[in-house]
C-alpha cells in the first residue's frame, strides 16, 4: 500500500528518499500561493530559487521584458525585486513572462525536493484541482512538504496538507497508508475546516503578517479552489497544468 506522508518543515526533508515519490510542496503564506496565482494570471513559468544571488544569476542572459524578479528575505522586500505576496506579484506585468522567485522558505523547499519523481506546488487556492491531479498518481507514495517558517511548523501549511489528504481519502477510500504526521494534518484540517480564513489569521505567521498590512493578501490565499492551475516542476521551472 502506498503512503501519504507529511514532512512538517523543510528542514526535515531528506532528498535521498524522494526519487520514486510524488512531492507536494506547501507554503500557504505565501510562496506556493504566489506561484499558483502568478501562473493563473498568465506568467509563462515560475523559477524558484534560494536567494537573491541565484535569482540574479538566473536572469543574467535574459532580456528584462522576459522576466520579473520577485521575492523576500525573512519577510523583507529584496531591493530591486517585486514583492512576494500573490496580489502584489499579480498586479505586475507578468503576462507571458517568467517570474524568478526567491523566498526564505517555500522556494527553498521546492529546490530541496527537486530530486523527486514529480514535484508540485500546492496552496488552498488550487487545492481541489491538486486533489484531482494526485489521484492520477495512485501507484506512488505522496509526500506533502510543509515549508514551515524559520525552522518552525506552520499551522496554515498543515491545514492545507490536511485538506488534500482528507479529500484524497474521500475520493479513493482507504487506499493509502497514513503516517502519524498525515493523521496530524487531517486533525488540523478538521478543526478549521469551516473557517480557513480564521486558521490563517490565528497562525503565528498570519498574526505577524497582519501587522505588515497583509490582510487582503491573507483573505486572498484563504480561498479554497479559486484556481484550477497546478504548478509542476519541469526542469528548473514550475509550469502550469490544468486538472
Amino acid at each position: 500500500m502506498r503512503k501519504l506522508n507529511v514532512i512538517l518543515r523543510k528542514e526535515e526533508l531528506d532528498p535521498a528518499f524522494l526519487h520514486d515519490k510524488v512531492v507536494v510542496v506547501i507554503d500557504v503564506l505565501f510562496a506556493t500561493s504566489t506561484i499558483v496565482t502568478a501562473l493563473s494570471k498568465g506568467a509563462s513559468s515560475v523559477h524558484p530559487v534560494a536567494g537573491r544571488q541565484l535569482a540574479c544569476e538566473a536572469v543574467r542572459d535574459m532580456q528584462p521584458e522576459h522576466y520579473l524578479l520577485a521575492g523576500e528575505s525573512y519577510l523583507q522586500n529584496i531591493p530591486g525585486f517585486a514583492g512576494y505576496a500573490p496580489l502584489d506579484v499579480a498586479s505586475r506585468d507578468i503576462e507571458g513572462r517568467r517570474v524568478v522567485y526567491s523566498t526564505t522558505n517555500g522556494t527553498v523547499a521546492l529546490r530541496k525536493a527537486d530530486s523527486a519523481l514529480h514535484v508540485y506546488a500546492a496552496a488552498l487556492l488550487n487545492a481541489p484541482a491538486m486533489v484531482r491531479q494526485l489521484q492520477r498518481h495512485d501507484d506512488l507514495s505522496i509526500v506533502f512538504v510543509c515549508a514551515g517558517s524559520g525552522g518552525r511548523v506552520n499551522l496554515e501549511d498543515l491545514f492545507a496538507a490536511g485538506y488534500l489528504i482528507e479529500h484524497l481519502e474521500a475520493a479513493r477510500g482507504n487506499f493509502w497508508h497514513h503516517t502519524d504526521t498525515s493523521s496530524i494534518a487531517r486533525a488540523v484540517y478538521r478543526q478549521y475546516a469551516s473557517n480557513p480564513h480564521g486558521c490563517l489569521l490565528n497562525s503565528h505567521l498570519g498574526r505577524t503578517l497582519q501587522g505588515e498590512h497583509m490582510r487582503e493578501e491573507i483573505r486572498h490565499v484563504a480561498q479554497i479552489g479559486l484556481y484550477d492551475t497546478i504548478p509542476k516542476l519541469d526542469g528548473q521551472c514550475l509550469v502550469a497544468l490544468t486538472a
